[in-house]
């Protein structure tokens, strides 16, 4: 009831602040995360859409509020790159809170789940493509994102946006790799390429239709050549793994072919 009533309290001053401190008009809740809460709002004026990120109340604790402000610094870090523009940021009561541009566009998850979209191997080695020449970019800046999920990638356009910083870190330059044992949570570019491993087997399986019950690996289920399957392998670090982007960015170009 606590829990609740926190963010009962935390909705209702985040509502009263938009519509009486900003020239935005609230809209509606669009995200839950595990550390903030996103709010969909309109410029009054221009009637453009932006997103309004408020910590959660039960993470005001010092270790939360340094994760959240960590996000606030990378976003501002990476504008130069496709991701969410900052716009402004300040406190609601005790809790931090900024606003950033709203990426109107279809998520890879509602592409393939609510739109039932197909993805080829062609298409899907294009998009692979794509986002490594973005994490190259993030990790030279010292940042892994850490949840390169298909929720946080969208699709406009033919161009790609990755949202949601909230669980990024930077990249522990003497990490050892020879000691990983979670790769979704290593402070090492090897947590993004294990992620787009994932990415890639969510966009092929959109072509997948069973002929049995029987539940196999993805390797039996989905036909795909020995070279791609061999690339899927080392990013989910199955055969040896690509230690950075540059190497699977060489390797894709190798099989594209």
């Amino acid at each position: 009831m606590l829990y609740f009533s926190q963010n009962k309290r935390a909705h209702e001053q985040t509502t009263s602040y938009i519509e009486k401190q900003t020239d935005y008009t609230y809209l509606t809740q669009i995200g839950e995360g595990s550390y903030g809460v996103a709010y969909l709002l309109e410029q009054d004026a221009t009637k453009q859409r932006a997103v309004l990120k408020r910590l959660k109340p039960k993470h005001h604790h010092r270790r939360g509020r340094a994760r959240f402000e960590q996000e606030m610094q990378f976003l501002q870090q990476l504008q130069s790159l496709p991701v969410p523009q900052m716009m402004m940021a300040g406190t609601i009561d005790t809790s931090p809170f900024y606003v950033m541009s709203y990426v109107d566009g279809e998520t890879f998850e509602q592409a393939i789940f609510e739109r039932q979209a197909v993805f080829s191997i062609v298409n899907t080695l294009h998009y692979t493509k794509m986002l490594l020449e973005i994490l190259q970019q993030l990790h030279a800046k010292g940042i892994v994102h850490r949840d390169l999920r298909i929720p946080n990638i969208i699709l406009k356009n033919g161009q790609l946006t990755i949202l949601d910083f909230g669980l990024a870190t930077t990249i522990d330059p003497h990490f050892s790799v020879m000691h990983l044992k979670n790769p979704k949570k290593a402070p090492h570019p090897m947590s993004d390429l294990y992620a787009l491993g994932h990415f890639m087997l969510f966009l092929l399986y959109s072509t997948y239709e069973p002929t049995t019950k029987k539940s196999t690996s993805w390797q039996q289920e989905l036909a795909l050549p020995d070279a791609v399957k061999a690339f899927i392998e080392r990013l989910l670090t199955i055969q040896q793994p690509f230690l950075n982007c540059e190497e699977a960015l060489v390797e894709l170009a190798r099989l594209s072919k």
